[in-house]
């Protein structure tokens, strides 16, 4: 069911027929006041590129323009996209329609900051592609599903502690900034949002022999969740003793996925790699 955008009085339309597509996940921050702390909260400076995703009426986009160098819009929607570019053309706005999951990174350089209201249906792929890519860029901020955010920061031994907790800690410092009302939204959501700052770090936060496994290991873990991690990892090491390589790291075989945290994660994943190897 697509839904027709309201005319608010602090945003007009960019097209007052347009239609709110829910495929694409769109919900349309509307609300001034959030607007504004969102840029406010962004730490912006005059020299920074920004990249923004899903800009969509351009709610963000010239608030974010005017305060920094220049700024990559990645648009989706070909209507949105069409009437940004006639919009900003000449200005230091760069409105691109793409998909952001497609879009290639091989014009950017380094250092570049990153704002986005994410779609809550693609808000996980988007985030992992930016920390896969995360040599390019130093702060994400974004806005997402609450229940989301909760889940990037959460510790261990909580409920949202999860593999995608393990993932986000790795390579960033996160923190959740403030949240927002559903009210703040046009279609309005059923669920809460909140902004949010990822800050990525220059090296990942643990020194780790194969990442790619530490993740694997992380995963199976947390989708056998009721599991001991002995069981849950008895499929990956094999013929090794699992139960003797924890206790050789101090960490009891009788805890789940959601008591080990992420350096724990991190000591298993090198012991196990230097096992395989002698």
């Amino acid at each position: 069911m697509n839904h027709r955008y309201k005319q608010n009085q602090n945003k007009p339309l960019i097209t007052n027929s347009f239609i709110a597509k829910k495929r694409l996940g769109q919900n349309f921050l509307i609300d001034t006041e959030i607007q504004n702390r969102i840029v406010s909260s962004c730490d912006l400076h005059e020299n920074d590129i920004v990249l923004e995703i899903g800009p969509g009426q351009g709610a963000l986009t010239e608030k974010i323009a005017r305060q920094v160098k220049s700024v990559i819009a990645v648009e989706k929607d070909r209507t949105l996209a069409k009437e940004l570019q006639e919009k900003y053309h000449g200005s230091n706005i760069k409105v691109l329609c793409a998909d952001f999951l497609k879009y290639s990174f091989d014009e950017l350089e380094g250092d570049i900051k990153v704002i986005g209201n994410l779609p809550y249906n693609v808000a996980t792929p988007i985030i992992e592609r930016l920390l896969e890519n995360r040599s390019l860029f130093t702060f994400v901020y974004i806005t997402v599903q609450l229940e989301h955010a909760q889940r990037m920061v959460a510790k261990p031994a909580s409920k949202s502690y999860g593999s995608l907790s393990c993932f986000v800690q790795f390579y960033s410092n996160t923190n959740i900034l403030f949240k927002i009302g559903s009210q703040a939204f046009w279609p309005v959501p059923k669920v809460q949002s909140c902004f949010m700052k990822l800050e990525i770090l220059k090296d990942a936060r643990y020194r780790v022999e194969n990442e790619a496994l530490l993740f694997s290991i992380i995963k199976n873990a947390f989708s056998q969740r009721r599991k001991t991690i002995v069981n849950s990892l008895a499929g990956l090491v094999g013929k090794i003793n699992i139960i003797d390589l924890l206790e050789k790291l101090n960490i009891s075989p009788k805890l789940r996925a959601e008591n080990i945290t992420l350096k724990e994660y991190v000591a298993i994943t090198n012991k196990l790699a230097q096992e395989r190897v002698n």
